[in-house]
């Protein structure tokens, strides 16, 4: 039994995972179980035994339940070993499972974007030419003598070329594929920049902007005026959502392992389909609001830099997004 013992313990320079060769493995469990059973036999033998002593058999007797009682309390120790990993196993399985997921989404999000950017990148090219003579021309006539309804049709016109260039001006910022000039960045400064650039359209709002930055927080490789405008457009989707009840923009920085975490979490309606926001020409604003594009190129921007951003609706009421970063060198005050 003691041979047996030694023998499944494998080598310290041997992998735990590393399979036996020829069965090795599977005879020594065997010839243990083997051991195992043989236990009572020898306990009856000691028992019918007529020939030996009555001290001796109850010696036999003894030893053989002493023996019993020590390889049960192995076995149920090497099964709660076992369960335990098992448990782990299963455990690191699902987590493997939900990154595999996660980077399934990310990885079709990534290349609709693509897809979708080439596209509208050269219709925008397209479009531009002609609304810049529209906008050209309409120029002119305004410094044309025209009657009030002339000038009244002149300044729609005018309205609506703008909106159109305004829409092709998301285009093509959507579809751009100009590397971001990245330099060390203090992220509490830059949300800082974010929180204070207050729209004046909700100056009369009941909405406070509460802020809980970290300090001492590792910089992160970036670029400013790029991650200015991440933070920027969900800083002022959170008010929009709030700018008719009020509420309070709660806005996070923190530290975990090398990862800086940005969260904007408001207390507006919520998202209705938060898996769609980082859709292109999604949108929940009314017709001439908004494009859909703009939570998309956050996306685009925050992949190139190595980070993530995802979106989810708060139980109490809201939604938060959190913005993921990796850092570097740690900032000093």
């Amino acid at each position: 039994m003691t041979w047996i013992g030694l023998q499944s313990v494998p080598p310290a320079d041997e992998p735990d995972l590393m399979p036996s060769s020829g069965g090795y493995g599977v005879w020594v469990a065997r010839l243990g179980m083997v051991g195992v059973l043989s236990l009572p036999l020898f306990a009856a033998w000691s028992v019918f035994n007529a020939e030996a002593p009555h001290p001796v058999r109850r010696f036999r007797v003894v030893v053989s339940l002493a023996t019993t009682l020590v390889l049960g309390i192995l076995v149920f120790c090497k099964q709660h070993l076992l369960d335990r990993e098992l448990l782990r196993l299963l455990k690191a399985s699902q987590e493997a499972f939900q990154d595999l997921q996660r980077l399934q989404a990310q990885l079709v999000q990534t290349e609709k974007l693509a897809s979708l950017g080439q596209l509208v990148g050269g219709a925008a090219h397209e479009l531009n030419n002609p609304l810049t003579a529209i906008l050209g021309y309409a120029e002119l006539l305004e410094s044309t003598s025209l009657n009030s309804e002339q000038r009244s049709w002149l300044d729609k016109i005018d309205q609506q070329v703008r909106r159109i260039r305004t829409l092709v001006s998301s285009l093509l910022s959507f579809a751009a594929r100009v590397p971001a000039e990245k330099i060390p960045l203090d992220i509490n400064a830059l949300v800082q920049t974010a929180v204070k650039l207050y729209p004046p359209q909700l100056d009369g709002a009941a909405i406070e902007v509460r802020t809980d930055l970290a300090s001492n927080l590792p910089r992160v490789l970036a670029d400013s005026n790029q991650l200015l405008q991440v933070c920027l457009h969900i800083t002022n989707n959170a008010l929009h959502a709030m700018a008719e009840k009020g509420g309070v923009l709660d806005v996070i920085t923190r530290a975990k392992d090398d990862v800086i975490v940005i969260e904007f979490s408001d207390r507006g309606p919520g998202v209705q389909d938060p898996g769609r926001v980082f859709d292109p020409f999604y949108t929940t604003r009314p017709v001439g609001q908004g494009a859909g594009l703009g939570l998309s190129v956050c996306y685009g921007i925050i992949r190139e830099h190595k980070g993530q951003i995802v979106c989810e609706n708060r139980p109490q009421g809201g939604a938060t997004f959190r913005i993921e970063l990796p850092g570097i060198v740690p900032f000093a005050n």
